[in-house]
Order: structure tokens, then sequence, then C-alpha cells
């Protein structure tokens, strides 16, 4: 089908200049408490209390990895910084986390760091007050943990300081302390939300006038094609392109076109996991993968939608992903795009055009190489780096092969006009998206020095 083709093409259109990694998993709330509802809300704890860490992870797979470390900050007869326990969790949803001591709690200032997937997503500070001195913890004893609900905690590692034995009246006294909960009780603060990045003056507007989206201050123009734009730095990188599939697709055919786009996009030999998926009130499809390019593990969102018969595309791929969700939300709030330039900018029948030439001449065949097969041509790459590179080549036939470094590869194809993107993962190489013609018995060379 006709709209194959152009799928593929636009996936070569959009270089990008090097891999990221985020995850769309969040801390979406977290608050300390008396008790595991998280009814009794508060930041200041009596010697007596156990403390509670209730909250909810939003758009978390279920192996998300989210761990909990309390601190004695500075409280009395305690080293400072003196880490008191941790306890990991996996899955998402709501969780709550608890610490318990046998004995009272010193008086003075204490934390609890909360790591999603070993990244420091949220620091919740408390006191705990009280009218007794308690003496300093022994870092021999164990306190008590209590057990978490599901999911299920993968480690639950010791508490190591504890109370010495504390007298009847001491225990008297601490009891009439607790009684005043209601007066030590103060509501949590809600945590400080990461902010957006400030963005540059004006939005950029793609030469063919079918889309825009606002840009942070500081991100560059990685690349620009005549149906796409991405800009980035060294962590994240947001693109848009778009491309006329020449019909307005079936419900079956727009998800064939999402399942081949994000393959394109991954490279076939890739596994990929849709860890979101949900249609938008504009009628857009908003989708978020998580895969492994190599050995480091990526995130990427997206936005499906079509107008009239031009399908486009709206992309975000970061190492950071929590700190610049909000930078991400407003550029989501400010992407617009406009269907009648998209058709004029690039109609769905391609006629035959004029050979571009790769960024590498082609060099003609000599008379003792390889012939192409009938009917057909061939395209040669070698590979001249250090690294696997993976050449993407879209026209009338799709093909996709990774080069591993030193070796070189044949792409047998029909006659006709071909678009290449060239790329290793990390973005050690790149080659910006050109496009090239064969004809019937004609071979081709191209490489990357």
């Amino acid at each position: 089908m006709r709209k194959s083709v152009f799928l593929v093409a636009l996936l070569a259109a959009l270089s990008l200049a090097c891999n990221f990694s985020f995850s769309t998993a969040n801390i979406e709330e977290a608050k300390l408490a008396r008790d595991e509802a998280g009814t009794e809300q508060t930041t200041v704890f009596d010697q007596a209390d156990e403390f509670y860490l209730v909250g909810q992870l939003g758009n978390a797979p279920d192996d998300t990895k989210l761990k909990a470390v309390w601190t004695a900050v500075d409280a009395d007869g305690v080293e400072p910084n003196y880490q008191l326990d941790e306890k990991e969790l996996t899955g998402g949803g709501d969780f709550y986390f608890s610490l318990s001591n046998d004995q009272l709690w010193p008086v003075g200032a204490y934390k609890v760091d909360l790591y999603l997937n070993e990244e420091l997503g949220r620091t919740l500070e408390f006191t705990v007050e009280g009218d007794v001195v308690a003496e300093a913890p022994e870092p021999t004893a164990e306190p008590t943990a209590t057990p978490e609900p599901t999911p299920e905690p993968t480690a639950e590692p010791p508490l190591e300081p504890t109370e010495p034995p504390v007298d009847d009246e001491t225990l008297s006294r601490a009891n009439e302390a607790l009684s005043d909960n209601d007066i030590l009780t103060v509501e949590a603060t809600e945590e400080p939300e990461y902010e957006p990045l400030a963005f540059q003056a004006e939005p950029y507007q793609h030469p063919s006038g079918a889309f825009s989206f606002s840009v942070p201050e500081g991100w560059e123009l990685v690349n620009e094609t005549d149906t796409s734009g991405t800009f980035g730095d060294d962590n994240s990188v947001v693109g848009a392109i778009f491309v006329d599939v020449g019909e307005v697709l079936s419900l079956a055919d727009f998800n064939d076109f999402v399942e081949n786009f994000l393959i394109g996009y991954v490279g076939e030999e890739t596994e990929y996991e849709v860890v979101d998926q949900e249609p938008q009130p504009d009628d857009s499809l908003y989708v978020a993968i998580s895969y492994t390019d190599g050995e480091t593990p990526s995130d990427a969102d997206f936005f499906f939608e079509q107008r009239e018969t031009v399908m486009f595309v709206l992309l975000f791929d970061t190492f950071t992903y929590n700190e610049l969700r909000p930078t991400w939300d407003e550029i989501i709030a400010s992407y617009t795009v406009d269907a009648d330039a998209a058709l004029a900018a690039a109609p769905a029948t391609v006629e035959p055009a004029a050979s571009v030439q790769p960024t590498v001449a082609p060099e003609p065949v000599e008379p003792a190489g390889p012939v192409a097969p009938a009917g057909k041509g061939l395209l040669f790459y070698n590979n001249k780096t250090d690294v696997d590179f993976t050449i993407d080549v879209i026209g009338p036939t799709n093909t996709s092969q990774t080069i591993p470094p030193g070796q070189t590869r044949e792409f047998v194809l029909d006659p006709g006009k071909y678009a290449v993107n060239a790329h290793s993962a990390g973005g050690k190489y790149y080659v910006p998206s050109y496009e090239f013609e064969i004809a019937a018995g004609q071979v081709l060379y191209d490489g990357v020095q």
C-alpha cells in the first residue's frame, strides 16, 4: 500500500544526532503520615511514632523500582546524616513505606529520599519532637521494620540505630506527649514541582508552514528536511514530522502506521515495549515506549494524528524525563499543525526527480565487480567507523541493516528514488538524511568516513 512507502520515508527524514533515555514513570504524590492510609499527614512526629511514607506512581510499568532511604540528618546523640534504613518496592500505582523503632526516636531533623529506578526523584524532610531526652541510638541494634503491602518489597534491610531501654517514668512522659498529637501535627507542604525551561522568544515554524512548536532556550536545530524538524541539546531532543499517506486511514491502518513507525524508529532488530497508550481529546494518539539500543535503556513519547490525508507525528526523547516533563507539556501545548500546508509541501504522489547526490558520491562499478540482479540495482555500504552503523534505505524497496565496524553490506533495490538515513547508537556518528536514484543494473557505493 502506498502509505507504507511514505511511512518509512518519514522515518529516514528524522535523523537524530544521539540516543536518549528516559522513563515515563513519575512520582505523582508522596507525603509523610502517621498511618498507612495517609489520613494523618504530617511532617512533625512524636518520639514514639511510626513513620509512614505514602504516595502514588504514575505511568509506571511493572518493573519500575522505587526505593526509600531514611536518614537521621541532625538528631540528638546520632552521627550527622546517619542512614537508618532503606527499602525497595517493584511495581506501579499506590505505595507506602514505613519505619518503626522499638524505643523512642531521638529528637531532631530527618529525611527520606525516594529513588525512582535508581535516580533521586524526591526528598521529604521531617522532624521528631518531644519532651523526652533520648540517648543516642546504638547502631548495633535493630528497630522493627513494618512489612509493606503489594507490590512486595524486594528487600528488607535491617534498620541500624535503636534506643536504649527506657524506664517506666520515661514511658509515661512519652505517652503523655503522644496525647498532644493534634498540637504537634502540621500539614506536609507539597514538594516543589519542576519548572519548565525558559523558551526561545519565537516558536519554531517549519519552512513548509505545516507545523510549529516552542523550543527551549539553548536547544539547537539538529536536523531539518522538507517534512521534518528536530531540536535538542546533550540530553534531549524534540521533533515533528509529517507525511501524506494519500487516504484517510481506517482504525486498523492507523494502528499499522503507528506500529510500523515505532519499528522504524527503534530499528527492525530492536525490541520495544509500549508502556502507555491513550487516545487524546483532539483525536491524536499518545504512545510511550521503552526500548534498549545497544546497552542503553531508552524511552520515547509520541503523538500521532491524521488531518485529512496527512499523518503528523510529534516526538520527545530525553535522559531526564521527570525534570523535563513540565517542559514537554509546554511544547505539547504550543504544537500546531496545518494540513493544507503539509499537502502542498509533500503531495502523496511522488514524481521522479533529478538525482540528489549522497554525502559520498557514487563510484562507477569496476568491470570485474558485482553485477546487479536482473531488473534490480545494487547499493553497497561500507562501515568505516569503529561502532555498529545502522543504514535505513527508504523507497520502492524499504530495508534496513546494521553493519558491524569495517564491514560492507549490499542492498538489492528496485529502480527508483530513495532516501537514506544512517546513524550509530548513541549518536557517535550519523549522516543527515539524503536522497539518490538507482536504475536497473546500476551499482552504487556509499560509506561513512
